[in-house]
């Protein structure tokens, strides 16, 4: 009786495509935590700016009148950036959820496919 010698590549081969979902699901979510770690770094960076143009502020003008017209000039200056991060989370948000619609479409037609193989 002649055996068929074991077949590493063969082995490998059908790990590999059964976990590339899983893997391309991995660095998707990773290239998304990168992206939210930097929106909010981001974020960060214009609360510190705001704050020290805050302090700056209060210590330059002569009077009551000179400070209110600063501070609400830097406070608009601070809610349209506020405003333009609240669109960069919402386009990161949609981008996010269109890869996992993306993700979940080609992961369900491979499932589809390999159940057809096998019946």
């Amino acid at each position: 009786m002649t055996q068929k010698p074991f077949d590493l590549t063969t082995l490998f081969d059908s790990y590999r495509d059964a976990l590339a979902p899983v893997f391309r699901a991995q660095q998707e979510g990773l290239k998304t935590i990168e992206r939210l770690a930097r929106y909010q770094f981001a974020v960060a960076g214009d609360y510190l700016d705001w704050s020290l143009s805050q302090a700056k502020a209060s210590v330059g003008p002569k009077s009551a009148a000179d400070l209110l017209s600063e501070q609400t000039a830097l406070n608009t200056k601070f809610s349209e950036k506020l405003r333009a991060r609240g669109d960069e989370f919402s386009q990161i948000a949609t981008e996010t959820q269109g890869v996992v619609s993306q993700w979940i479409g080609e992961t369900s037609a491979k499932v589809v496919d390999s159940v057809k193989k096998a019946a």
